[in-house]
């Protein structure tokens, strides 16, 4: 049988393949990765992470959309939003304060926003650190022999580099040690902070999916980004319930 003959047999068999949806996992959707860092202090790293054996009480604070927006676009809901994180943290061993026979231990505040493709901070959210990046130089504006490296740079620099020149949407999870957070200088325990690429999606559509991918993540340390397929937290089955012990707090207008 010819080469040309096996190239259309092939060529019909995978279109058949893509139309039934067979071959629909072989490519990625496109959406990119959710990325993931949890920043931990010395004062956190001595608190135990907490498992659904051994929870972790908390008091929730939502701030609502602080990072920024852009008009027209559609935002979430923070009451409802705030429900779906309480429900994705108490998988996670955190579980809202019942009462006062019950103190929580933690003040975890959450807030998210819109982040446009340029802007100094990105790379700090994202996790970016040179000492990982082989192909890091001090002087951009200077060729040397780091640019010959480029190419063997790890994924996660590589994504964390791509999503820093885009519109990203933004989560920061932040814990305070609850009793300190009354006085003038709170304790920071952790801060958990969530990107996805925000083209082609509304903020109420991609913080659900943001934050069901990243949950397991939220309040773990990590040593570099965290790279999670967005197709698992939409795999995520949670049921919707009453938020314990939380706050919403209104938002400013900007």
């Amino acid at each position: 049988m010819s080469i040309r003959r096996w190239s259309c047999i092939f060529g019909v068999l995978w279109l058949s393949l893509l139309v039934s949806g067979r071959a629909a996992g072989w490519f990625p959707r496109g959406e990119g990765d959710v990325v993931v860092v949890t920043d931990m202090t010395a004062a956190g790293r001595l608190r135990p992470p907490p498992t659904v054996e051994a929870p972790v009480y908390f008091k929730g604070l939502t701030l609502g959309c602080r990072l920024g927006s852009i008009r027209g676009d559609k935002e979430p809901n923070p009451e409802v939003l705030s429900r779906f994180v309480t429900k994705l943290l108490r998988r996670q061993g955190y579980r809202g304060s019942p009462g006062p026979h019950r103190p929580p231990e933690l003040l975890l505040v959450l807030q998210w926003g819109y982040l446009g493709a340029q802007g100094t901070d990105k790379l700090w959210f994202l996790g970016y650190n040179a000492d990982d990046d082989i192909g890091y130089s001090p002087h951009p504006n200077l060729l040397g022999p780091e640019v010959f490296l480029r190419g063997l740079r790890t994924r996660e620099v590589e994504t964390v580099l791509d999503l820093a020149n885009e519109p990203l949407y933004g989560v920061i999870v932040t814990a305070f040690e609850h009793e300190s957070a009354k006085g003038p200088e709170p304790v920071l325990l952790w801060q958990t902070r969530i990107s996805f690429a925000a083209r082609g999606k509304s903020m109420e559509e991609a913080l659900p999916t943001m934050l069901a991918t990243a949950a397991s993540q939220i309040g773990r340390e990590t040593t570099k980004p965290v790279l999670r397929d967005p197709d698992d937290g939409r795999r995520a089955e949670v049921t919707w319930g009453e938020m314990q012990t939380s706050e919403v707090r209104e938002e400013r207008e900007r």
